[in-house]
């Protein structure tokens, strides 16, 4: 059975392709059109897995949704009715990203069959299944997470109406235990702070979540009073701070608020911000334990990539294992939307444990070097590329690694990544100079060989750079490049099993340097993360990057 998942007209566009309840393909519509956070409908993103898996838009059998438009309007007038007259602020404003107000946003969702007729008068014709949001990123972690139970939280800014969700799965059932609803979201305490602070909400928590550790705690007790603890693992918003739920994205925040932080250090902000968030997250969890026992936790939604709150709650509860989806945002919804019909509605057995994320579109040396002769560039067909380049990365040099199928989510995997010297005090400023144009204090990730992991960090395994761990103090030094200043890293492991051209360039590193380990950041400047080989040639051309690595060709600029 084919099952077309979509994310589309909020935040994270994508599309996934499920065939008999196994990940074929699974794209996000930004690496296409090159808008970060896209909420456009995915045109060329449902192209895109419709090739890769060689099937025709007719060959699909089912289309899911990942959101319930009529349960969002009904929740909706609760929502006007009880903040009203101020309510009326929602109708203007931007609803879940800068392009769609609420109602453009449900008008499109209506009509989402005539979007599908875009991509063919075929598609338009299939059944569509619209999914609660929150099951969908419920079902995107347990149905692929390597347990037959586990308990679920989930976590972003919202849903139809929920805020975050609770709920345990058995084998292929997902039973919801409770939910917090608008304008109660620590997703939303997150995103307007982040907004506060400068920076895009929706987009840029994760710059907040870095800056935070260059603060310190002196405003805890201020931010505190923000949420507010109560029976049964609930966490609300005192909402004398917030204007959110009566303004939107236009305002988030009141006067009271500013009056309050509005003389403070941004870093100390920060920090205070993110030690709130733990604080309620961990409430939360600790309940979800005391209603379930499992000894199995899986985490999803948006908030569940910010990688600090993830291991205090492996170091603050009872739950023994924790996978967290490595694509919680609403990208990941597409996937879930899907595997939620597949085995729910159609009571399908799980069979599917992620064992990696690479789902988009691979390109051959044959399409690469007609891209390549297109240009003024050098390059050069290797028989041992990981080994050129691993001398390389040792000499200083900054290499684009464009390899394989392209990683989903937000983190660059190996396959579409910017590689430098860890050992290196200075890489991080290099990197940001020539070529990221990034905020100075945000860190950089490693790569290490898993089987080394251990020897560094107190991690043994984290395939998808979404868990924190603490560079062993013997180590800290013999790579500065990738320790954050509180002496952490959000860490990859790389095993020759889910990538052996990566694993085996790491290998080839530390053959030559006794280091099992490379910097790790996305192939991009300010745009989304490459895709085409176009697109990795344009970046690498109009940024200081050293020599780009594609396929098995070594690239250079002309002197």
């Amino acid at each position: 059975m084919n099952i077309l998942g979509l994310t589309a007209f909020s935040h994270e566009s994508a599309a996934c392709l499920i065939q008999d309840g196994q990940i074929t393909a699974f794209i996000e519509e930004e690496r296409f059109n090159r808008e970060k956070h896209t909420s456009v409908f995915p045109l060329q993103a449902i192209k895109a897995v419709l090739k890769q898996a060689k099937i025709r838009p007719n060959d699909i059998d089912q289309i899911t949704f990942f959101w319930q438009p009529w349960l969002e309007m009904t929740q909706n007038l609760v929502h006007l009715f009880r903040y009203f007259p101020a309510s009326l602020n929602l109708f203007t404003g931007p609803s879940g990203s800068d392009r769609y107000t609420f109602s453009q946003r449900v008008l499109a969702v209506l009509s989402l069959k005539k979007y599908l007729a875009s991509v063919s008068p075929d598609l338009a014709q299939k059944p569509i299944f619209y999914c609660p949001h929150h099951l969908a990123h419920s079902a995107s972690a347990f149905f692929v997470s390597p347990f037959d139970q586990a308990a679920i939280l989930t976590l972003d800014g919202r849903g139809e109406a929920a805020t975050s969700m609770m709920a345990i799965g058995e084998d292929n059932i997902i039973k919801v235990l409770q939910t917090e609803k608008i304008p109660h979201s620590l997703g939303l305490l997150y995103s307007a702070v982040t907004d506060y602070l400068g920076f895009t909400a929706f987009s840029d928590e994760g710059k907040v979540m870095g800056l935070s550790a260059y603060g310190n705690q002196s405003l805890v007790k201020l931010m505190r009073p923000l949420i507010k603890l109560k029976a049964h693992g609930r966490v609300e918003l005192n909402l004398k701070y917030f204007s959110f739920h009566t303004h939107g994205r236009q305002q988030w925040l009141s006067p009271l608020f500013i009056k309050r932080f509005g003389s403070k250090q941004k870093q100390n902000i920060a920090r205070a911000l993110q030690v709130v968030l733990e604080i309620g997250a961990i409430h939360m969890v600790k309940h979800l334990y005391r209603l379930t026992h499992s000894p199995n936790l899986c985490l999803a939604g948006g908030v569940a990539l910010n990688c600090l709150m993830t291991r205090e709650i492996i170091r603050q509860t009872g739950f023994k294992n924790i996978f967290v989806q490595p694509v919680p945002n609403d990208a990941g919804a597409a996937l879930g939307s899907a595997l939620y019909f597949y085995h729910q509605c159609l009571k399908q057995p799980c069979t599917t444990t992620l064992k990696h994320v690479y789902f988009g579109p691979e390109y051959s040396d044959t399409e690469i070097l007609t891209q390549l002769k297109k240009t003024r560039l050098n390059y050069v067909k290797l028989k041992s590329i990981t080994a050129v380049v691993a001398k390389m990365i040792s000499q200083g040099k900054i290499i684009a690694w464009f390899q394989g199928r392209m990683e989903v989510g937000p983190r660059a995997l190996g396959n579409r990544s910017l590689l430098a010297d860890p050992r290196r005090q200075d890489m991080k400023a290099i990197l940001n100079q020539r070529v990221k144009h990034r905020e100075w204090f945000r860190p950089f990730a490693p790569s290490v060989l898993v089987e080394h992991a251990l020897e560094f960090f107190d991690v043994a395994d984290s395939p998808y750079m979404i868990l924190l761990a603490k560079v062993n103090s013997g180590k800290q030094k013999l790579i500065p490049a990738v320790t954050h200043v509180d002496k952490t890293a959000r860490l990859q492991t790389v095993s020759l099993e889910t990538n052996p051209r990566y694993w085996q360039l790491i290998h080839d590193f530390y053959q030559l340097t006794k280091i099992p380990l490379v910097l790790n950041t996305s192939f991009n400047d300010i745009e989304p993360i490459v895709c085409t080989p176009a697109q990795a040639i344009t970046t690498f051309t109009r940024t200081d990057i050293d020599a780009l690595a594609i396929g098995n060709f070594l690239v250079t600029k002309k002197s």
